[in-house]
């Protein structure tokens, strides 16, 4: 109603709104980031959006991730996957991961949480037989990071984040995008827009990622991280030394 000059949205759930709330307007807008713009439905072509709508995207590499957890946790063989089965992002991440998952000797054991009542309730009954979490990029499980980490802890779990922020808050390894650099990327793109780039024209561009590993979590899970592990991660979050 305000005929804003650009939307810029943070998340898939933010970006499929935006969409649709645009749709028949001539207001761009910019999402940094959306997981995949075309199983989220808010376009058909990457390389030319042909709409009022572009920005970053995560790239399709959460079977990376997979085959990373493993090479830290050889033992991980049932794998717990928490996620909204409403939200298109981490249903577009768990179909990459369950291709692969039988070649790796892998049980992906799922559990469905559409809001913060469900998930108090799964994060309150993991199964005991899982021996890792897999976290997805949804915006739903992941406001409850601190609570998924401390359950995760105290049942000697490992966890696998999307991004670098679960790192940094507990989780023992991510291989993601870093936030600030993909919200920084994105905002490159909305600038070409408002100097008067038609975002239909421009391409989806892809987010880059990085590995993280956080070392005192690890010693609190007894794990021992692999020296070429460690020698190829930009984030690393050391071990606090005894006094």
């Amino acid at each position: 109603r305000e005929k804003v000059d650009l939307i810029f949205t943070a998340g898939t759930p933010t970006g499929v709104a935006a969409h649709r709330i645009t749709q028949g307007t001539e207001i761009p807008v910019v999402f940094g980031v959306i997981a995949d713009p075309i199983v989220a439905g808010v376009m058909e072509d990457l390389t030319r959006p042909g709409g009022n709508m572009t920005g970053v995207k995560l790239s399709q590499n959460q079977s990376r991730r997979l085959e990373l957890l493993l090479d830290i946790v050889p033992g991980a063989r049932r794998v717990f996957v928490p996620y909204n089965p409403e939200d298109a992002a981490p249903t577009s991440a768990l179909a990459q991961i369950k291709k692969l998952a039988p070649d790796l000797g892998v049980e992906i054991v799922e559990g469905h949480a559409r809001n913060n009542d469900e998930v108090t309730k799964l994060l309150n009954n993991i199964p005991e037989e899982v021996n890792a979490i897999f976290m997805l990029p949804d915006s739903t499980v992941n406001a409850r990071l601190a609570d998924l980490v401390a359950i995760a802890l105290d049942r000697k779990l490992p966890v696998s984040g999307p991004s670098l922020i679960q790192v940094e808050r507990g989780a023992l390894t991510a291989y993601g995008i870093i936030h600030h650099k993909a919200g920084a990327h994105a905002a490159h793109i909305a600038d070409r827009v408002l100097r008067g780039s038609d975002p239909g024209e421009l391409p989806v561009e892809t987010a880059e990622f990085y590995l993280g590993i956080n070392l005192q979590t690890a010693d609190a899970l007894g794990l021992e991280i692999p020296s070429e592990i460690l020698r190829s991660a930009e984030l690393i979050i050391r071990a606090e030394k005894q006094k």
